[in-house]
């Protein structure tokens, strides 16, 4: 394994990047897992036509509050393996995020719905914070 200062550098954008693929690969299962968790267990008495716009409310909600903290968590777990351009690296981490969302939705829907835009832009603000907080205990450190 290499250290984050000989890691290539083209390898460290990749490894962010799919630290965001991940992140939005978290966000989705948590979905899948709340929403059968409810079907199962707290609406088991309504219909099928009934649950399907509650859980796509269900979704929408997870997605845009999950998707912004799984984009900050892994953006704050890949900073130690990278040496410089935190932030830089943690809006890559929500680019990854983001660009499978979008395809997901494209893939599903067909087209993007609107929120994603406010859901797109909570990520990138999450990951360039993650970088930014990282940056920032970093030079606290060598000030020490």
């Amino acid at each position: 394994m290499t250290s984050p200062e000989t890691r290539p550098r083209t390898e460290r954008w990749v490894l962010a990047f799919g630290y965001g693929l991940v992140a939005e690969i978290a966000t989705i299962a948590t979905i899948v897992v709340v929403v059968m968790f409810s079907k199962y267990v707290f609406l088991r008495e309504w219909s099928e036509a009934s649950l399907a716009p509650a859980f796509a409310r269900i979704g929408a909600i997870i997605g845009f509050v999950g998707g912004t903290l799984f984009t900050f968590v892994f953006a704050q777990r890949l900073m130690s393996k990278i040496p410089t351009h935190f932030i830089a690296h943690g809006v890559v981490v929500a680019l990854g995020a983001i660009a499978l969302s979008i395809a997901g939705s494209l893939a599903g829907q067909g087209t993007v719905p609107a929120s994603y835009l406010a859901a797109s832009a909570l990520k990138i603000i999450a990951g360039a914070l993650a970088g930014f907080l990282y940056d920032r205990s970093e030079t606290r450190k060598r000030m020490v």
